[in-house]
């Protein structure tokens, strides 16, 4: 599971960058829900490698202005990194 996790631009426009530093390949699942009203507006599985592993989310111009809950969870459904993101 990641090491390190990184999660960039805060505030967001159009995409979010995860950054995921792995000792071992593993699996992990992504989530992001509009805290609004707590609804998943993208949810994706990701394999990660040993290493650094980058994750793009774009297309994300179209969401409302607001807050944003990004979770990474293990297949398991542990949570893995939690953190709140702002649209604007």
């Amino acid at each position: 599971m990641p090491t390190a996790v990184s999660v960039y631009p805060n505030p967001f426009d159009r995409f979010i960058e995860i950054e995921l530093t792995c000792a071992e390949n593993g699996d992990c699942i992504i989530l992001l829900a509009n805290m609004k009203d707590n609804r998943i507006i993208r949810m994706l599985g990701a394999g990660l490698e040993k290493g650094v592993n980058k994750i793009p989310l774009d297309n994300l111009h179209s969401l409302q202005l607001g807050s944003y809950q990004l979770d990474i969870k293990a297949p398991t459904g542990d949570t893995i990194y939690k953190t709140m993101l702002v649209k604007q």
